[in-house]
């Protein structure tokens, strides 16, 4: 009897024994009887439990050896890396090994790592958000979207200092100035072109010009360019059309006019005109400084209300406002009357030696000359000038 019921437990043994070691029901005393050997599982063993009788548990091949309960079990088939005599050591995978985990591979910036149990602490560094690890990346400014304290609702507007108002103020004026005096000149360029426009319906009625102001000499016209203009004379005046029209009101750009020192009736006529930015007046006169633009508009038409002319380029040349004490220097604006054979031979030597275009054409004395000369900025106070002999 006592047999069978031993026979019984045992035959329920196996179960009811994997059954509590799992679930760790033991008391102590039973705990206190246990004797880990061998390879067995760990923190539990399957041991005999002297008071019940029971056989004790052989040592050797796992808890599946030979032996228990007096009958032959068959070895644990291995798998998944497991042999009958120990668990082989679990392959590596994903960067661990079997002593313990490897350090986990850096992701997002983070240099914890997992140790088996639990992170270590996050570094505190007083950032916030994603961005609250010492891995190299900035802390993301406050308000983003990762800040924890980022500010609820609209943010209130910052006080603007008074420098900067008063920065804002004279930028604003400046502004305006400045759009008002464009908006003038441009209103004065359309005004004097539209001037020079009516007195062009009259350029070849000279008397007509003369009865409308007698200080009308002459018209002054390029074929194919902007130049198209009355000439203006006050005897020794060289002030009074800088800024007036033919009119006599407030202008821009003047008018042509020449030199008020130099003889009407003589061999040069020195004619000054402006360097116009929007190309009026002379402001296409240093286009001659070219050997394509000077052989295409080597003639220049200048009528008087005495005689009509048509002029030939002979000398194209820059130069500038010397100082007047300087006697040693060509200054063609000095030479305003070549009546004399040397006066005009020197002129005409000194032309062509500083011409920037060999022309090959010497005018001979007696041959009317004139000279259109304008504001240059190559240097300061320079001036650019082309010269032209009277061919008929």
């Amino acid at each position: 009897m006592n047999n069978q019921n031993n026979n019984r437990q045992y035959s329920r043994s196996d179960e009811y024994y994997g059954r509590r070691v799992r679930s760790n029901v033991y008391s102590d005393n039973d705990r206190g009887n246990f004797d880990v050997g061998g390879d067995q599982p760990p923190r539990r063993a399957r041991q005999d439990y002297g008071s019940q009788g029971r056989q004790s548990y052989p040592s050797g091949q796992g808890a599946y050896g030979q032996g228990y309960s007096g009958q032959s079990r068959r070895q644990y088939p291995s798998r998944q890396g497991y042999n009958t005599g120990a668990r082989q050591q679990y392959p590596p995978r994903q960067g661990y090994n079997t002593g313990g985990r490897q350090p986990y591979p850096s992701r997002q910036g983070y240099d914890d790592y997992y140790d088996g149990r639990a992170r270590q602490p996050r570094p505190q560094n007083g950032a916030y958000g994603r961005n609250g690890y010492n891995d190299g990346y900035n802390r993301r400014p406050r308000g983003s979207y990762d800040d924890r304290n980022r500010p609820r609702g609209r943010r209130p507007k910052k006080r603007t200092s008074t420098g900067i108002i008063v920065v804002r103020v004279i930028a604003i004026i400046m502004l305006l100035v400045g759009a008002g005096i464009i908006g003038t000149k441009l209103f004065h360029y359309y005004s004097d072109k539209k001037g020079h426009m009516e007195l062009q319906q009259l350029s070849t009625d000279y008397e007509a010009l003369y009865a409308k102001n007698h200080d009308f000499f002459g018209w002054l016209k390029i074929d194919d360019t902007v130049i198209d203009y009355p000439v203006m004379y006050v005897q020794n005046d060289n002030d009074k059309y800088l800024h007036t029209d033919f009119d006599g009101d407030n202008s821009e750009s003047g008018e042509l006019f020449m030199d008020g020192y130099c003889n009407p009736n003589g061999l040069h006529h020195l004619i000054y005109g402006h360097h116009m930015f929007n190309g009026s007046m002379f402001g296409s006169l240093p286009k001659f400084d070219n050997t394509e633009y000077y052989n295409e508009h080597k003639i220049i038409h200048f009528n008087t209300r005495f005689e009509k002319g048509d002029y030939e380029i002979f000398a194209i040349f820059y130069s500038k406002i010397y100082d007047a004490n300087d006697n040693t220097t060509f200054q063609y604006y000095e030479c305003r009357n070549l009546d004399d054979e040397q006066s005009y031979n020197y002129y005409v030597q000194n032309v062509k030696a500083l011409s920037s275009i060999d022309t090959g054409i010497t005018p001979q004395y007696g041959e009317k000359i004139i000279s259109l000369s304008t504001c240059n900025y190559h240097t300061q106070d320079g001036r650019f000038v082309v010269c032209a002999r009277k061919i008929s």
